[in-house]
């Protein structure tokens, strides 16, 4: 089964990117090479590796940062170096939602936003996936995790119901995390996005035996790119239902 290793991102400026990522999610970096920095902190680990990225703004994978204030946020992400891009707000009966995006240092799309029931802390609160059909792709996702297959997350989508959402609109988004607690969730929402050659963040999981991984993931509707190797590991590069690539090792 896949455990998730890295949020991986493709840098022109590893160290930079990194710095700004763990200031703004309160954690800290570590060097493993002039080309590569890790971030840790209180959540999944990020990965800032030098490589060649195609240039796109249109990101079909992005992050949604919960904080304690948002409009508070805002202010501490500029002076980090984040450019502000809007300011969005989606109200359904009397329940509102209201989240920011930002870019960071080298122009990647993230949210800010503050969840109905905020911790104390800044956190990675979901990796969103934008598609063509949230549901299957959210269905592959969940099957290839091992996370329970759930149309939707009931503590993600129960408010919107009580306030008054139709019910045949959740099928425009498919929510799932491991447990009722745990973090980051994976959030897939329709809204087609550009589809780069390489992208600018994606995930990186781990297995303990990657060729029956292959397999049982190709089974699911995984395609296999190719296998990389060097002096430490090796790795393939897949590509789930909808393209977005994944590495396994």
């Amino acid at each position: 089964m896949l455990r998730l290793n890295h949020i991986t991102f493709a840098c022109a400026e590893p160290a930079r990117v990194a710095e700004f990522w763990t200031a703004l999610l309160d954690g800290y970096s570590a060097e493993q090479s002039g080309q590569t920095y890790f971030g840790r902190g209180d959540g999944p680990e990020l990965f800032f590796n030098q490589v060649e990225k195609s240039p796109t703004i249109e990101l079909p994978i992005h992050l949604d940062v919960n904080v304690p204030d948002r409009e508070a946020e805002l202010q501490r992400v500029l002076e980090l170096g984040g450019k502000l891009v809007e300011t969005k707000s989606h109200a359904i009966g009397e329940l509102s939602e209201t989240w920011t995006v930002m870019r960071d240092p080298e122009g990647n799309g993230f949210c800010i936003q503050t969840p109905h029931n905020p911790l104390p802390n800044r956190y990675v609160g979901n990796v969103t996936f934008s598609c063509a059909e949230p549901i299957a792709l959210g269905r592959f996702w969940a099957a290839a995790l091992g996370w329970p297959d759930e149309p939707i997350d009931a503590s993600f989508v129960r408010p919107l119901l009580d306030a008054g959402m139709d019910e045949r609109e959740t099928t425009s988004f498919y929510a799932t995390r491991e447990t009722p607690t745990s973090r980051p969730r994976l959030l897939f929402q329709r809204r087609e996005k550009s589809r780069p050659a390489s992208y600018p963040i994606h995930l990186d999981f781990r297995t303990d035996d990657r060729e029956q991984e292959i397999e049982r993931l190709g089974g699911l509707g995984a395609t296999v790119e190719e296998t990389k190797s060097d002096a430490e590991r090796t790795w393939t590069v897949m590509r789930d239902p909808e393209s977005n690539p994944f590495c396994v090792e």
